[in-house]
């Protein structure tokens, strides 16, 4: 009975410290993103500094500044990963609206309400859609920003987000998510009792799997 006891204080503890590591990476990814945000509105403050916003921009620029706010707060008030996931959508309204203050002010459409970038969420929302073929796999529709879909069309390569999964340093677009990365992150481990070899290897199979087919965009895949 006693075995018992401790064999489920034990998994209890070994559930604690897996949520705790949860949050940890949630956390230091989505600390990246608000503090890409801060430094994007600052800079927004500077481009429009010698502008006069018309009521609408200026409507956009409070909102960007406010979800910018609310998302420190909320990523400070944190202590699970699902608080951190949370985040990511405050993070995402604040980008629209920043995008949106910089359309106006260039008499340019709104810009719709699309997802992240598919290359890097920082990039803010993605503007257009265009077929693009990963390393190794197959053509396939993606959202991109207005910078990378230029730089597509010009022969060049996409700024692509890296972020660790892991023992490597992969694409963002391979998990997709903070929720996407921290899965991953989650299912590599689980591969430690093989050593170091074993989770190299793993991590390299997720890799060729995702690069040489298709995958749900919203988890570890292209």
């Amino acid at each position: 009975m006693s075995g018992g006891l401790f064999g489920g204080r034990r998994r209890r503890r070994e559930e604690e410290l897996a949520a705790k590591d949860r949050w940890r990476t949630a956390r230091k990814l989505m600390d990246e993103d608000v503090t890409a945000l801060g430094e994007q509105v600052a800079e927004l403050h500077v481009d429009t500094l010698a502008d006069d916003l018309d009521p609408d921009a200026v409507d956009h620029y409070r909102r960007a500044l406010t979800h910018y706010d609310q998302a420190k707060a909320l990523l400070a008030a944190s202590e699970t990963a699902e608080d951190v996931i949370a985040v990511e959508q405050v993070v995402a309204d604040a980008r629209y609206h920043r995008a949106a203050v910089l359309a106006i002010r260039d008499g340019e459409p709104l810009p719709q309400r699309r997802e992240p970038c598919f290359f890097d969420p920082q990039h803010g929302p993605s503007m257009q859609d265009v077929e693009w073929t990963p390393p190794g796999g197959t053509p396939r529709v993606i959202g991109i920003c207005a910078a990378d879909a230029r730089r597509l069309a010009a022969g060049e390569e996409p700024l692509v987000r890296m972020v660790r999964i892991g023992d490597r340093w992969v694409p963002w677009h391979l998990a997709g998510s903070v929720q996407g990365a921290i899965d991953a992150g989650a299912q590599l481990a689980k591969g430690n009792g093989h050593g170091v070899h074993g989770q190299q290897n793993l991590a390299q199979a997720y890799l060729n799997q995702t690069l040489g087919g298709s995958a749900d965009r919203g988890g570890f895949g292209v």
